[in-house]
């Protein structure tokens, strides 16, 4: 298992940065996932670690090796394809086998190890077929098989799940996990799909415009987003303007008053010299609001009324009107929702580490 370190990458395409001036890092035997919009850069920035795309500029480390003028083969990493990319007129074992005989691998010692691969990925009994006849979980396995038959330093699953239908989606990132488990190896996940990102990432990075936004572990990312697209591309969100009212400490943790549309609201926060009267946007996540009647005592709190009810089986969206008629959605337990009802009027709460703070200034109407 070995770090990975991409520092400064970047990638033109005329006057177009595809990738500019990215940096991150990969945990030894950690799964991250960089997650973004399509377009953002993901995959060029994959490319680029790879060797499959020269860097403009920037830096490559796979642990102690600087490798960004390295060829693709002499690389170290393996890489499946969101459409898997087996060649068709290939069975699958000569699939298998392409990565070693680039390699310059002798037959003698390339056989034993693709019988290795297909038996770990449980694909050697379709050893002599032609892609055409695999469903899309075999063909992600032989294309997983592929990749990991070198034993790389990187994998690099580029979005693995594209021709996967939903149902059969778990028994494929199983797979994946025994795979990743078994060998031990480092791990780049690229993808579109937040829900995925957020479950199966050990550390997560969001990208946008070829630029590394936020990294850390997706828990810090959706509590504590760095601005406001992150928080937005995490998830459903209440976003409120207000200016710093005043700040302290509260049991060693740094506090500050807001003042927003909907009241003075208490949140905790990492972020320091916040002047006063300092332009900022609060964040709340709706699952984070409670719809009375039991109010800590420590909690933010605001009247409200409910507009509308949606129910989404375990759980209802709830869209109310706070203080000013400002918009605010919650999401309540179908379980612990029972009592509330159109057009009642209740108290809002939320514990001040749950709001969390993003500086400058956003127009925004409410949640979302």
């Amino acid at each position: 298992m070995i770090r990975v370190i991409a520092e400064g990458l970047v990638k033109r395409y005329g006057r177009v940065a595809a990738v500019d001036h990215a940096s991150l890092q990969l945990p030894a035997g950690e799964l991250t996932c960089l997650l973004g919009p399509p377009g953002a850069g993901k995959s060029t920035f994959a490319r680029l670690l790879a060797g499959l795309d020269p860097v403009d500029d920037g830096e490559i480390y796979l642990g102690d090796r600087m490798v960004q003028a390295v060829p693709a083969a002499e690389r170290g990493v393996g890489m499946v394809f969101r459409d898997h990319a087996l060649w068709p007129g290939l069975s699958v074992r000569d699939n298998v086998d392409y990565p070693l005989k680039t390699q310059g691998v002798a037959s003698r010692e390339r056989r034993p190890r693709v019988d290795e691969a297909l038996a770990a990925l449980r694909v050697d009994t379709l050893a002599d077929l032609r892609p055409e006849a695999l469903s899309p979980g075999q063909s992600l396995r032989v294309a997983l098989a592929r990749a990991l038959v070198t034993r790389p330093d990187l994998l690099i699953l580029d979005e693995p799940m594209f021709r996967i239908d939903p149902q059969d989606r778990e028994e494929a990132w199983d797979e994946i996990r025994r795979a990743r488990v078994e060998s031990g190896v480092t791990t780049l996940l690229l993808t579109s799909d937040v829900s995925e990102a957020l479950s199966r990432a050990d550390r997560l990075a969001v990208i946008d415009l070829g630029r590394i936004l936020q990294t850390g572990t997706p828990q810090e990312l959706y509590n504590q987003p760095v601005d406001v697209f992150v928080a937005r591309l995490l998830g459903p969100t209440n976003l409120l303007q207000g200016q710093v009212d005043g700040a302290g400490h509260n049991q060693g943790r740094q506090e500050v008053v807001v003042r927003t549309p909907v009241g003075r609201l208490v949140c905790r926060t990492n972020l320091g010299g916040l002047a006063p009267s300092a332009p900022v946007t609060v964040c709340i996540r709706p699952e984070s609001l409670s719809i009375g009647p039991g109010v800590p005592s420590d909690a933010n709190r605001f009247p409200a009324t409910i507009e509308r009810i949606t129910f989404q089986g375990s759980t209802r969206r709830v869209l109310l009107r706070g203080p000013g008629d400002w918009p605010v959605v919650a999401l309540a337990l179908q379980s612990h929702s029972g009592h509330i009802r159109e057009g009642q009027g209740v108290t809002l709460s939320i514990a001040p580490e749950n709001v969390a703070l993003l500086l400058g200034k956003y127009a925004v109407g409410g949640g979302g």
